[in-house]
């Protein structure tokens, strides 16, 4: 033991630590533990680790040892002690005193003075922990102060374990234990029409196992409405027999249309000795992981099999080993007598006082855009069963399911807001996401033509630089995407379109094209949003490409070899004043020259002599960009209705003329 403890010292986690702060209160988790067997520190850990309900043997021997006169002591330091630390009392009351029977475990239905005697000890209970019962003003206040929270009994749970023999003897029997209950609820409802009528934990695999107990209970006439909450304790070897004890007790409640009631486990547990015989005791490990198990499984299937309330078996080890009670009574504590902490008691914290974290899993992204106006967000817990509530804008939290759809939403900016709340009420920290509807869709403008300095031509093809632009309310310039596609002309009929670039957040491209190939071009834009505009045709077009001998000349030229001029050659002159003028009709023009150290220099003109000319001096040996095949003049927006002129004079040095490129 003692080796033990230092082991465990890890883990023996503060009992008396604060609680979380965003925190709802529920009562999910609770445990079970006998009256006298917890004091105060056993309390104070409880609540430390949000244990908001502590079921315990309300024993009518004890109360009322003699007929008649009730000794509500000990009940009332207990219960009073409960509720100061927030903790809820849930009583099952069982043991008949001498007086009326030989054994505690007989129940009190032999004659009729007994039952009677029976329903005014359940009044008396009733009156005194009830809502509004009499302890809960002077006395409680009293000891505890004006301010101490009341937390009244308003379960009761009728007999324990009634299908065990050493429960209810001489031995169990549906139709006398449904007496009981029946006489039971008459005088508790009598006090609290409102109070939960729980039916004594059955034990899952008794000789008369818990299902078949229930089945013939069911078929006592009006058995079932005397009983709100039903109760099973599946104590078994391994998580599928627990499963199963829970799966045939709830078929037996659905077989006899009792579905829709709540399920209580008002015991489960493991002991934390070496293996037995019996086993129920699963050592250290074994116990922790069939409670993390064992507790995943209900909260997965919480909605399902309608269970309520967990009751865990039990807070903290007796001190001695209890001789003749159940094989594991002595281990199935989370804490050793000495509260020195085992595994299964940072597990059980885990379940009951750690926060949940929340995570959105889809949904419109962070600071992202959609244009769907009730966008979706799904969104999931790192704790298995719990609940959410979520919100979005200024609305308030509300309860919610994963995957959520929002009402219709203005186009704009908007927030979406979750938080998970787990089978305890622990709240996770709020998680959201920032997003813009966007349902109005981009605009495009039809792409444009153009032959752009300093390109180079292919051997055989021209290079036309296209052009295109977009906007949208919002969405930025620079977060605008475009589809860029074309088709050509050919034998008589246009081609399909073809995509050139897909989502591209290019505005220029500068394909390589045919010369002779007539082609067109459309784009349209999508938005942050997805929104995507319709389709933009630009104007069909067709680039052409006359070689040097196409033009006029002047002065002295001479035609020379080039193997990477276009079409092979290239008519040169040294002659300043010489030269070279073409003839063409199209909406852009560009002049093709090679750039070498040994060039000198020209000027060109469009339209010379007339009020549209322009003209630009070039500088054929530049520091940079040397090569062949290059417009070194251009000239874009041409009227098509006239035919142009492009004039070519040698200023200094040495010329050589290779093409003229035009777009039409």
């Amino acid at each position: 033991m003692t080796r033990l403890a230092v082991i465990l010292t890890g883990l023996a986690l503060s009992l008396v630590a604060a609680s979380p702060a965003a925190a709802a209160r529920t009562e999910f988790f609770g445990i079970a533990q006998s009256l006298g067997r917890l004091d105060s520190t056993d309390l104070q850990g409880m609540a430390a680790v949000r244990v908001r309900t502590e079921r315990f043997q309300l024993q009518w021997a004890s109360v009322e040892p003699t007929q008649g006169s009730f000794d509500w002591a000990e009940t009332d330091a207990f219960v009073g002690a409960l509720s100061s630390r927030g903790i809820r009392p849930v009583p099952f009351v069982w043991g008949s005193p001498r007086w009326v029977a030989r054994t505690m475990a007989h129940p009190p239905i032999d004659t009729a003075a007994h039952e009677q005697a029976w329903q005014d000890f359940l009044k008396a209970a009733v009156a005194r922990y009830g809502p509004g019962g009499s302890y809960w003003g002077t006395p409680y206040h009293q000891q505890y102060g004006a301010g101490a929270t009341a937390w009244p009994i308003t379960s009761w749970q009728v007999w324990n374990e009634p299908n065990l023999p050493k429960s209810f003897a001489p031995s169990p029997s549906a139709n006398k234990y449904a007496r009981l209950l029946q006489i039971s609820h008459d005088a508790i409802k009598s006090q609290d029409p409102q109070a939960q009528i729980v039916l004594g934990g059955l034990v899952a695999y008794a000789t008369n196992t818990a299902w078949n107990f229930l089945g013939n209970l069911y078929q006592v006439a009006g058995a079932k409405g005397n009983f709100d909450v039903a109760a099973l304790h599946p104590y078994s070897p391994d998580l599928n027999y627990f499963r199963n004890a829970i799966q045939q007790f709830r078929g037996v409640m659905k077989q006899y249309g009792d579905g829709g009631k709540q399920l209580w486990l008002t015991e489960v547990g493991w002991g934390s000795d070496p293996p037995d015989q019996f086993g129920i005791n699963k050592g250290l490990a074994g116990q922790n992981n069939l409670l993390s198990a064992s507790f995943n499984l209900v909260l997965s299937n919480r909605s399902a099999w309608n269970v309520q309330r967990v009751f865990w078996f039990y807070w903290r080890d007796p001190p001695t080993h209890l001789s003749g009670s159940c094989s594991f009574c002595s281990s199935a504590g989370l804490l050793y007598y000495s509260r020195t902490a085992k595994p299964a008691y940072s597990t059980f914290k885990g379940f009951t006082a750690t926060p949940p974290r929340a995570s959105i899993t889809s949904g419109p992204s962070q600071g992202g855009f959609t244009n769907d106006s009730t966008p979706s967000f799904s969104f999931a817990s790192n704790k298995v069963g719990s609940t959410f509530q979520c919100h979005f804008d200024a609305q308030a939290f509300s309860p919610c399911s994963s995957p959520l759809t929002l009402p219709q939403l203005a186009d704009g900016a908007h927030a979406f807001f979750v938080k998970a709340i787990d089978a305890n009420g622990n709240e996770s920290p709020v998680v959201s996401r920032s997003f813009t509807v966007d349902t109005v869709a981009p605009t495009a403008t039809a792409p444009g033509q153009a032959l752009f300095l300093n390109t180079h031509l292919g051997n055989t093809t021209v290079p036309v630089r296209l052009s295109w632009s977009g906007s949208d309310d919002r969405t930025t310039q620079a977060n605008l995407k475009f589809d860029l596609q074309k088709r050509t002309y050919q034998s008589g009929a246009w081609s399909a379109w073809s995509s050139v670039l897909a989502k591209t957040s290019s505005r220029t491209t500068t394909p390589s094209l045919t010369p002779g190939t007539r082609y067109q071009f459309e784009v349209r834009s999508w938005d942050q949003a997805g929104n995507v505009s319709a389709f933009k045709t630009g104007s069909a077009f067709t680039p052409t490409l006359s070689q040097e001998s196409a033009a006029t000349y002047t002065g002295t030229w001479t035609t020379e070899a080039q193997s990477d001029a276009s079409g092979g050659s290239v008519e040169t002159s040294s002659q300043v004043g010489a030269t070279a003028t073409f003839a063409f009709t199209g909406k852009g023009v560009g002049v093709v020259m090679p750039l070498r150290s040994t060039l000198g220099s020209v000027k060109i003109c469009l339209d010379p002599g007339t009020g549209s000319e322009s003209c630009a001096s070039v500088d054929l040996s530049p520091a940079s960009g040397l090569g062949a095949r290059i417009i070194v003049f251009a000239r874009q927006g041409l009227s098509t209705a006239f035919q142009h002129h492009v004039k070519i004079t040698v200023l200094s040095g040495r010329a050589d003329l290779d093409a003229l490129a035009v777009v039409g």
